[in-house]
């Protein structure tokens, strides 16, 4: 009775740093974004007509939400602001919000660099006005464009909000500087203070992976990565440690490492949040669903309900998935 007590302890206290309640940006016209494609390898131009594509990836999105919603999990929908935004429907990228009792008691509301102009403008006031409240803080970025750098939120940022940590995979879509910066004023909002564990990691070809969320994700009871994509020893060593060790974390997460296939099947790109019962459910792309080898799928579903659809057209033009 103690350990069944500890263990429902363990997860009350986990479990209030997830959400159950997630914001979409619908796409209106998808297409094969130029000015991203250079440093996402991840991306693929097709010979097929734009309104096409665009028209997939409205319905892969819309059968994506409605799979969450049947859920139990709550989706406030926008919709992309221009039709010549194509990559609206990845808002992660320049916000994120924060509420993590005990820390950040008032929500905080982060609005990030992007690196491409088609990008910096999907910013969107309305958003940032939903979101907030009189008791919100904000942690606004975007100066940093007319400089040149970029940090793109938690496409780049990986956050451990139980163990106090902030995963990155430094590349040209997550600059140090701007991540120093970026903590120092996220702290200032904080009672307890985060830190970072920043690494490098590659694709198979060897190309710098673009965005951190492509390789590594925190779970409720698992982080998952894949160290293969972590060149340097002593990197892959320190990631090791920063995620298992129990003098570095106040709860030790289980590492469940994935391979260079498996990240290219977009197994990385997942995210854990609650659902109306306040059980930690795993959303991610059937693409993923189907690439897991089979133990660690069954690793996932051990622990987690899994809500999996098809967003192959989003992936395959788009560079990225259901996260």
């Amino acid at each position: 009775e103690k350990i069944l007590t500890h263990l429902r302890s363990f997860e009350m206290e986990v479990n209030r740093f997830y959400t159950n309640h997630v914001m979409m940006v619908e796409p209106t016209k998808f297409f094969f974004n130029t000015e991203t494609a250079c440093d996402n390898e991840f991306m693929h131009n097709v010979e097929e007509d734009n309104e096409a594509i665009a028209n997939k990836a409205i319905q892969e999105h819309r059968d994506l939400r409605a799979k969450i919603e049947e859920a139990g999990i709550t989706v406030t929908k926008y919709e992309q602001m221009a039709d010549d935004l194509p990559d609206s429907l990845f808002p992660n990228n320049w916000f994120s919000t924060h509420k993590y009792p005990g820390n950040i008691d008032n929500r905080l509301v982060c609005v990030y660099p992007m690196k491409a102009p088609t990008r910096q403008r999907e910013v969107n006031p309305k958003i940032i006005e939903d979101f907030s409240d009189p008791e919100s803080h904000t942690i606004d970025l975007t100066g940093f464009c007319e400089k040149g750098q970029v940090l793109e939120g938690t496409g780049a940022l990986i956050f451990d909000p139980v163990n106090l940590k902030v995963y990155a995979n430094i590349s040209q879509r997550c600059e140090k500087d701007v991540l120093d910066h970026f903590l120092e004023q996220f702290n200032s909002k904080c009672q307890e203070p985060f830190r970072s564990v920043v690494f490098s990691s590659c694709t198979s070809s060897g190309t710098p992976i673009y965005h951190t969320n492509v390789m590594f994700s925190v779970l409720s009871e698992h982080i998952v990565v894949c160290l293969e994509s972590i060149p340097d020893e002593e990197e892959r060593k320190k990631v090791v440690e920063e995620i298992t060790s129990s003098e570095l974390n106040k709860y030790p997460k289980k590492l469940l490492e994935i391979s260079l296939d498996e990240v290219n099947n977009m197994c990385g790109n997942i995210i854990c949040v609650l659902n109306k019962d306040q059980e930690p459910c795993v959303i991610m792309a059937t693409t993923a669903y189907n690439g897991f080898k089979p133990e660690n799928l069954e690793e996932l579903k051990a622990h987690y309900k899994i809500i999996h659809s098809d967003v192959s057209t989003i992936e395959k033009i788009g560079g990225g998935s259901a996260r």
